[in-house]
């Protein structure tokens, strides 16, 4: 049996998790928004104003979302 690749689509998955944690970690306040029908031009211009307040942007499904933080609030 030979060694079975990820596709790219978890790659990212697993990618999106991993940023998740970490801004877990990192951060002890966190902000939850719907973004519906949001320009790419928008999003750019709110990562730009969250830079320099050191904040960060982490963008992905419900799910994806609420089992990261769930994992990482069960971490020591």
């Amino acid at each position: 049996m030979g060694v079975v690749k990820k596709s790219e689509k978890q790659q990212k998955k697993d990618q999106r998790w991993r940023r998740v944690q970490e801004a877990a970690f990192k951060y002890k306040n966190v902000l939850f928004i719907d973004a519906n029908c949001v320009s790419s031009k928008q999003i750019c211009q709110i990562r730009s104003k969250l830079r320099p307040i050191d904040a960060c942007m982490v963008m992905g499904k419900n799910t994806l979302m609420r089992a990261a933080l769930t994992a990482a609030k069960a971490k020591p």
